[in-house]
């Protein structure tokens, strides 16, 4: 769903006009953006993405003191970022600057420069990953921002196969461009969206663990449905 609304109001660029019919298919003027070599809706601009989200990279943690037992600090690595699981703990002293909250992006920028939301706000950033959050002045919601910046980092990890390790860098990042919209309901449903797809993951993952918890004591007896 997000995905096929951001094609229609950030590439067809056919959103809503202020009478409920779609922008540029109902003759909504149009001005070229250089930045993005192509024409954008008038009163809409191109705005580093830095300036529209908030970008922290993660904390070098000492893998000395990684641990498989639980702790207070949850530690997500590049290999965690795509199915929203956490394999390492530490007992290491962290700043909350690293602390991950729900709705945020995460990148991976060694190897396969994984993207996906994160869904809790226990666990923190490792080195090598960065995340982006959304800021509360811009207009620009966490989910354009993931489409807008994807095909550029996806292409940056094809350029880098055959390579020995694809790496994103800070000025990679800082290169990247947003469209900004001067409408903030764009970004209110996106937002509204997201906020439905992370409810829906923690809801999978704890209905996936009851499963693989209650499955064995059914096959063995222990349990019984009536």
């Amino acid at each position: 769903m997000t995905k096929q609304l951001y094609d229609y109001w950030f590439v067809q660029f056919d959103f809503p006009n202020e009478e409920g019919k779609p922008y540029k298919s109902s003759g909504g003027e149009m001005v070229w953006n250089e930045k993005f070599k192509r024409e954008i809706p008038k009163g809409w601009k191109a705005s580093m993405l830095a300036e529209e989200i908030e970008l922290q990279y993660g904390f070098p943690f000492s893998t000395e003191l990684f641990t498989e037992q639980v702790t207070s600090v949850p530690v997500v690595r590049i290999r965690d970022i795509l199915d929203n699981s956490v394999s390492a703990y530490t007992t290491e002293e962290v700043s909350e600057r690293y602390l991950l909250q729900k709705q945020d992006l995460l990148i991976g920028m060694d190897g396969n420069f994984h993207i996906n939301y994160w869904t809790d706000n226990v666990s923190y950033l490792n080195q090598r990953s960065v995340r982006l959050r959304a800021k509360n002045s811009s207009n620009v919601s966490i989910v354009q921002a993931k489409y807008d910046i994807q095909p550029y980092i996806k292409a940056k990890e094809e350029r880098a196969k055959g390579s020995t390790v694809g790496h994103l860098s800070d000025k990679d990042m800082k290169d990247l461009y947003v469209l900004v919209c001067p409408n903030k309901k764009l970004r209110e449903k996106f937002d509204s969206i997201l906020s439905m797809i992370v409810k829906s993951r923690n809801e999978i993952t704890f209905l996936t663990k009851q499963r693989d918890e209650l499955l064995p004591l059914l096959m063995n007896g222990q349990i019984t449905i009536e």
